[in-house]
């Protein structure tokens, strides 16, 4: 059993101003947590605050026994596999080279085959990208480049992976696609915590929900305990209908608060 990841009473100011106040959130193996809240609310500079790429003005991060912002990055991207919100594509790279570069942690280089090469075509198999191997990732659509960036997760083979918004302007049904791609992730024995705004995606596919606003963790637990209309009024500042039919969540925003 993989330890948990495990963030106490984390803050982090910037600009001398707090954007993450004492929160506190678990992420365990096997687990899909999914961390929701409007925008500003914190969310990204908790992800980093947690990963050590932001320094903390308090708190503590735990994964096991050790604290992700005392490794080295190559040692922390061994153990934590992050896809940021912004994910820049400068040039014309192929699609098995851009996943392969979740697998320069482990010593990888791109070219010839290498006994780390598994990794990478089990990662393009599982988000059905092999017909797309030898394409230019900027050929793609914006569903198809954001299975390549979340593949490119899963060759890092790391215990846990962290996403800041995967699904961010996409369609339905590749919304589904990826957020079930961290969903197989999780149920292969990864910790994954998501961040999205798409509520009742969240409630599908995740084990928690973890609720956010001004910088605070203000509930933590399942969709069935958590997913209420004034949650969503508290969190996000709207009415809302919320409705569980044959076990699909669905949240209807009726207008602001």
């Amino acid at each position: 059993m993989l330890p948990d990841l495990t963030a106490s009473g984390v803050s982090v100011a910037l600009d001398g101003r707090t954007i993450v106040d004492r929160a506190s959130l678990r992420v365990g193996s096997g687990e899909l947590v999914a961390l929701l809240g409007a925008n500003g609310a914190g969310k990204t500079t908790l992800l980093r605050g947690v990963l050590g790429l932001l320094p903390r003005a308090g708190g503590s991060v735990l994964m096991g026994d050790c604290d992700p912002a005392r490794l080295s990055s190559s040692e922390r991207a061994r153990r934590i596999a992050y896809l940021p919100q912004i994910r820049p594509l400068a040039w014309p790279i192929r699609v098995r080279d851009l996943v392969a570069l979740g697998r320069f942690a482990h010593g990888a280089a791109l070219g010839p085959r290498s006994p780390l090469d598994d990794a990478v075509e089990h990662a393009l198999t599982v988000c059905d990208l092999a017909r797309f191997a030898t394409r230019a990732a900027t050929t793609l659509s914006g569903g198809e480049l954001a299975r390549v960036h979340v593949a490119r997760a899963i060759a890092a083979e790391a215990p846990f992976l962290m996403a800041d918004e995967p699904t961010a302007a996409l369609d339905p049904l590749h919304q589904h696609q990826v957020m079930g791609l961290l969903r197989a992730s999780a149920d292969a024995g990864h910790g994954v915590l998501v961040v999205t705004h798409d509520i009742g995606l969240a409630a599908q596919f995740a084990d928690r929900l973890a609720w956010m606003a001004a910088g605070r963790i203000v509930a933590d637990g399942t969709p069935e305990a958590t997913l209420t209309a004034d949650r969503v009024t508290q969190v996000y500042g709207v009415r809302a209908a919320v409705r569980r039919i044959d076990g699909d969540w669905s949240v209807t925003v009726t207008g602001a608060a």
